[in-house]
């Protein structure tokens, strides 16, 4: 294929392996707390657009987060994947950049993270991967997704910057799995019509030096939902396409590439967050343990 002949084609087709697994490990988004399977609650977000947010009962520091958003899978791929345009929703986001694009779907990005007091700002290098899929859906047939996912990497042009205080956060893998929202999925959440997407995200790392548990459990419960909420009011106010328009592997559905920027960075600098932040999240006690190191 084409749009994955780079040197990376072989970890991209392992990224997508991984995080395929990781999303649908047993236990739903839904599922109670003490559960089998490696999922455990930790927050839940049902007014404006329904958000669940798990930990991982063996990692501390990741998370499979749920989300249903007002739009279709294609507006979503095309905003959720272009990671230029992070920062205006993600509120833990501070700049992001291109490295090198990597044939037609993938590159190398720089993410750089806000610093949470009372802990220093982080950043990572990652392959990034974007790709649609065909996988069968809660009725056994089979429905187009889209995936983008990320893991850390290693790159000369992009050293660590420990003299500026800022430390080097490995990501194991992150990414999201986006589809259609199923009838069921409409009907549990009390979402009105069909145009609605489903979004499964995994978060998993190392966020490497000192993080205390109030970090952890704030970015879980607060920065999290709060972010995708942002974001979910965003895709509201596009025009919703169920395909997107990025030119990747595995699509046949491209109406134009999207990407308009090779590698500029967002260079506005946001303020550092407070963890004394008012939320209307529901946060289960039981989960808050998970995280910390």
């Amino acid at each position: 294929d084409e749009g994955i002949s780079h040197r990376y084609a072989a970890k991209c087709a392992e990224l997508e392996a991984t995080f395929l697994q990781l999303a649908s490990a047993h236990g739903s988004e839904h599922g109670a707390a003490g559960s089998d399977g490696p999922w455990t609650p930790l927050a839940t977000v049902r007014e404006p657009y329904p958000i669940t947010v798990q930990g991982h009962a063996s990692k501390p520091f990741c998370f499979r987060i749920t989300f249903f958003a007002p739009t279709m899978p294609g507006t979503a791929f095309d905003l959720l994947a272009d990671i230029l345009r992070r920062p205006e929703w993600d509120e833990l986001t501070e700049s992001t950049q291109i490295i090198e694009k990597l044939g037609q779907s993938d590159a190398i990005h720089y993410v750089k993270a806000k610093a949470i007091w009372p802990t220093a700002a982080r950043d990572s290098v990652l392959i990034s991967h974007i790709t649609a899929l065909d996988l069968p859906d809660a009725s056994g047939k089979t429905a187009r997704a889209y995936l983008n996912v990320s893991q850390s990497t290693v790159d000369e042009r992009v050293p660590e910057k420990d003299a500026l205080g800022i430390v080097r956060m490995e990501a194991g893998i992150a990414g999201q799995l986006i589809t259609h929202a199923s009838n069921d999925d409409r009907v549990r959440h009390g979402l009105e019509g069909e145009q609605w997407c489903r979004v499964v995200q995994i978060a998993d790392g190392d966020l490497k030096g000192w993080i205390p548990k109030s970090v952890i459990k704030f970015i879980a419960t607060q920065a999290l939902p709060r972010s995708l909420t942002k974001v979910c009011k965003q895709l509201s106010q596009l025009p919703p396409r169920p395909h997107s328009q990025l030119e990747i592997s595995g699509n046949d559905n491209i109406s134009n590439v999207s990407n308009a920027s090779d590698g500029g960075i967002y260079s506005d600098i946001y303020s550092d967050i407070d963890i004394d932040s008012d939320s209307d999240i529901d946060i289960n006690p039981a989960g808050t343990s998970c995280g910390g190191r």
